[in-house]
Order: C-alpha cells, then structure tokens, then sequence
C-alpha cells in the first residue's frame, strides 16, 4: 500500500473533508482520514484493471461519491447489522465501514469475483475486519441463509426501486429498512413500485434528500412487522 501515491490534491482532499465533517456534525478522526484517503487510492488503482467505477465517479469521487454514502449513518442504529447489496467498488459499504462506529458492522455483498476480491483487498489493508466482511455470492443466496438477520440494508445503482427491495426483505428483520441511494429521477419509479407485490411488505417509501440541491435522494422503506 505505501507505494500507492495519494491521488488528488491536498486542497481537494481538505474540502472533502470540511464537507464531510459539516454532514456528520462531528470532526473525522486522522485514522479516518487516512482509510479514506488509501481507499480511494487502491480504488483508482484497481480501476485501472477493473473498470470498478466509470470516467465521471473518478471526477467526482470526492465532491460526491465519497459524500453519498455520509446520510446514511444518520440511519444507523446503535449497534446494528448492515447489508451493502452489490457492492461493487465498495462506494458506499467501504465509506461507510470506515466511518461507522465500532458497535456497527456491515456485510459487503458482490457476487462478482474480482470486485468481491478488490473489497476483500480494502478490507485486509485498512485493517476493517472488526467493521466489515465480504461475501462472493448474489444478494438471493444470502437471503437464504440469513433470513431476517440484518438492520439495514444499503444499496446505490442497484437498479429499480422493487428489484432492490425484493432483495432486501428477506435479509431485513420486522421494522429494517431498506435505504436506496437514487438519483434525481427517482420520483419515476414509485408508479411501478406501487404495482409491485414486494411494495406490500413495506411501509410507504419516504424521501430523504442527499443535499441542497436534491439532485441525489435516499429512499428509505420500512419493512412492516411479521404477525
């Protein structure tokens, strides 16, 4: 890891983290300073090979996509398990494992081999095993074995609103929500969410927006209690 360069300019990096540390309300830790900035460098790296994130996330990984994933700790319980569901280059479970508090544990789930060994290679080198885990399988298998076992389950361009969902409740417990990062045309997707079978499993979605200029949202849906 000491040969990768910390990519993007100190100036850059100082207001990612005014920004970061204006959304939490609370300062980073330099530890979390420095996981942040050693993922991102193994992140451009990797991509390099791997095509984990396209040309604009690479331009805007610290003005947003780093930023994203921040409101969705506001969600977080106390102590509480997490499903990151296609996690892809780990935008947002990685963030999120970084700045999670030691109580809260999230599960990376990526079903592509190469993607699940990058998050696996973060993981192992920013020293987050205590934080977060890996799992090389589709989002389905889990729900099998894990039926019921999780918090929260977090998503970002996972796709429409009841694919995501209908993969998420079999992973939530009575009362979890699931969180979906959208973007600003999430508004389309509530008219085929109403007709979905999945939708009756869920309170109504709420909407939570990203930032001032509401281009980015979290649609957040509370499963409903078993009876």
């Amino acid at each position: 890891m000491d040969h990768l360069a910390i990519p993007y300019t100190e100036s850059a990096w100082l207001a990612c983290f005014t920004s970061m540390e204006e959304i939490l309300g609370h300062a980073l830790s330099d530890q979390q300073k420095l996981d942040l900035q050693r993922y991102s460098a193994l992140l451009l790296a990797t991509n390099q090979r791997f095509n984990l994130i396209g040309p604009s996330a690479v331009d805007n990984l610290l003005t947003r996509h780093l930023l994203d994933a921040l409101p969705l700790l506001q969600f977080f319980p106390k102590k509480a398990r997490v499903a990151d569901i296609g996690s892809g280059g780990g935008l947002p479970g990685i963030v999120l494992a970084i700045l999670c508090q030691p109580t809260q544990w999230i599960h990376l789930i990526e079903s592509i081999q190469k993607k699940a060994s990058f998050l696996q290679q973060v993981i192992s080198e920013l020293a987050l095993r205590n934080r977060a885990a890996v799992s090389a399988q589709r989002a389905e298998q889990l729900g099998l074995a894990e039926k019921r076992s999780y918090d929260l389950v977090v998503s970002r361009a996972l796709g429409s609103l009841h694919y995501g969902a209908e993969l998420a409740a079999p992973l939530l417990r009575s009362g979890g929500a699931y969180l979906a990062l959208k973007g600003r045309n999430h508004a389309e997707e509530f008219s085929a969410w109403r007709q979905a079978a999945i939708s009756r499993l869920f309170h109504d979605p709420v909407v939570h927006p990203l930032d001032q200029q509401g281009d980015g949202v979290i649609v957040r849906l509370v499963k409903k209690a078993i009876h």
